[in-house]
């Protein structure tokens, strides 16, 4: 899978940009279904993180496209750290059509 959807701050002009910026890869609006919390703890405590629900309302983000987006997990993994977690979701363009994409959620570390 060839895209990241991206709601926080890996957008451009937001806090972590230079993250995926030197990855030169393209940028399509669009949106998946959920709810964005603000994490209230650890190392992340501020930021915004998406519990998934198909049943919710429309988060909007921006798909991160790039051909060799594999080679680039590991590291993004390490960068989103312990207190997310990274899935398969089936997201939406402006357009209404479905796109398959890798997103970090919150993870529950209660499991």
């Amino acid at each position: 899978m060839n895209t990241l959807f991206v709601y926080g701050t890996l957008r451009p002009n937001q806090a972590n940009e230079h993250i995926l910026a030197p990855l030169n890869g393209g940028w399509q609006k669009g949106y998946v279904h959920g709810v964005v919390h603000t994490l209230d703890w650890g190392p992340d405590i501020g930021l915004p993180a998406i519990v998934l629900d198909s049943n919710a309302d429309q988060v909007e983000g921006l798909f991160f496209i790039h051909d060799q987006l594999d080679v680039h997990l590991q590291m993004l993994d390490e960068f989103e750290g312990l207190q997310y977690e990274r899935v398969e979701v089936q997201g939406f363009d402006d357009n209404g059509q479905p796109i398959d994409a890798w997103v970090y959620i919150m993870k529950n570390l209660h499991d």
